[in-house]
Parts: C-alpha cells; structure tokens; sequence
C-alpha cells in the first residue's frame, strides 16, 4: 500500500475526531453544527486519502477499526498541538497581555509600588513581570518586552531610552559616622563591597586615585551589594535614578555631591509586534514618565 502524500485537511481531523468520541456522525455533526452527511463525507476523502478504513459502519452506531483507533491518538495529538500552537500565536499577537523582564530590584522598587497607577490609567492591558539578574532574551520567548541598562543595539529589537543612568559610591550613615569621607582621595584603607559587574570601575578609581582598600567584600549580585552596604560592611556603587528612593528614605547615603554619568542608559526593548506597538508605547511612556520621578 502507497503511503499518503501531503498533509490531512485540518476539518477532516476535526470530523474524525468528533465522529471517533461520539462513535456517531450525526452527534459529531450536531457538535460542529454542520450536517451528517457532511460529516460523513469528509471522514470517505480521509479514508480514501489514507487508504485505510477507519470505520465499521453499523446500522445504529459505528466503530472504529484497528487503524482507526490507531489513527486516532494521532488524531488528538494533531489538534492538541494545533489548539496550543494557536493559543501562543494569539497570545502572541492579539492578546492584550504584555510580558515584561525586568531586575528584581528594579520590580521590587520602581515598578510594583506604583503599579497601580498603571492599571487605573490602562484597565485594557494586562502586565506580567517576570524578574532575572540576567538578560533575557526576547527573540524566540513569550516575553514581549523588557526593561535593560546598557547600549544598543539587542539584536532584532527595538529600544527606546527611558532615562540616563549615573552613579555614585554609597554607604550607611552608621559607616560614615565611623569612618568619615570627604573626598575620594581619602578612600585609604575604607572596605569595599564588590558585586560581579563592578569590578573595572572599581580597579579604574583604584588607578586614579592611588587608594588600598581595607577589606574587600565579593558578591555576585548586585541588589546583594546595597544590602551589604545598608548593613555597614562599607562603599559600594550604585545606579541612579533608580536609587532615589533608597537615598531619601536614608537607607544609604550618596557619597559624591553629584552623581557621575556612566555612559549607559535604562532602555525599553521590545520585539517587532505591530499589532501590540501601541501597547508598547502606553508602556514605555509610563516608564519614561516614572523614572525622572524617583
């Protein structure tokens, strides 16, 4: 027997599934609101496609036949990968959600607390935050969009910058109180708290302004490093604007009068979608009117 060619008719699978559940056309009819014979006439060209028959036809009921109920796992395995695949391109593409990444520490103070005005100024959207000290990538994942400081391009998206990021050296008024500074050239002998991206600035100022550190603290990330600092074990570096909050509240303290332009920006980044660009936008001017505010 000759092994069928191209690929079954999506509303034959759809029939034969109906017809195999209710083992009746005329129930799968009714279900698909289309006639008996219609039915009936989809499941002969799946059957003279397949060359198989796939039922035992019986005065009041049919049955499926050894292929038949071969042929109906692979069946329902088709239409469960097709309802899915459908589902994920909806989402993808027509859905009113938005899926953003972003750092905890960026979602845990900037976004969450104020999220609430962004639900009452857009009930239409719905946004989920997924949160990651590494950069996601877009590209081949059901997120949308994301929150990044750095320099584009990312390849194959978009970003439009929120704000520019600058930073200072902070510490808790406790450690100042012990150990004053009035100036970076008097960083003899103070402890530093290392995070894994700030080891270059760090050695850079070393290099500038000739200064041994006492004790050195590693950690591997960065909202660990503030933690460190807000506990008193000494100066690590922070980001601003985002540490606004941080530093009014007097959890740390900014230890230069002015904070020093990095070089980077915070950037909404999101992939080509024109049907969700307009959501887009309601998103990053929200985010672009928030951050200038911390």
């Amino acid at each position: 027997m000759q092994k069928p060619g191209r690929a079954v008719q999506l509303q034959y699978l759809v029939a034969f599934e109906a017809s195999a559940r209710h083992a009746s056309f005329k129930v799968a009819a009714e279900e698909l609101h289309v006639t008996a014979s219609a039915v009936g006439q989809q499941i002969k060209s799946l059957e003279k496609h397949l060359g198989l028959d796939l039922f035992i036809r019986k005065t009041r009921k049919i049955e499926l036949t050894s292929a038949g109920e071969s042929y109906y796992q692979v069946a329902l395995n088709a239409l469960a990968n097709f309802d899915q695949g459908l589902e994920e391109f909806s989402q993808q593409y027509y859905s009113s959600t938005l899926k953003i990444s972003m750092s905890p520490f960026i979602a845990h103070e900037i976004v969450i607390p104020r999220l609430h005005e962004f639900q009452s100024a857009h009930p239409q959207l719905n946004l989920i935050i997924e949160t990651s000290m590494e950069i996601q990538d877009l590209i081949g994942t059901d997120l949308d969009c994301s929150i990044r400081c750095g320099v584009p391009p990312w390849d194959h998206c978009s970003a439009e910058m929120i704000c520019e990021m600058k930073s200072n050296f902070l510490a808790s008024k406790e450690y100042l109180d012990k150990n004053p500074i009035s100036s970076l050239e008097t960083l003899e002998g103070h402890s530093i708290i290392h995070f894994r991206d700030s080891g270059r600035e760090w050695q850079l100022i070393r290099n500038v302004f000739k200064f041994t550190p006492g004790k050195e603290v590693f950690l591997n990330d960065y909202l660990s490093s503030l933690k460190a600092a807000e506990q008193g074990l000494g100066i690590t570096m922070g980001f601003f604007p985002v540490l606004n909050k941080t530093v009014e509240e007097g959890r740390l303290v900014a230890i230069l009068p002015h904070h020093i332009p990095t070089g980077m920006s915070y950037y909404f980044v999101s992939k080509g979608n024109e049907v969700k660009q307009k959501n887009y936008d309601l998103l990053c001017a929200w985010l672009r009117d928030i951050f200038p505010k911390l």
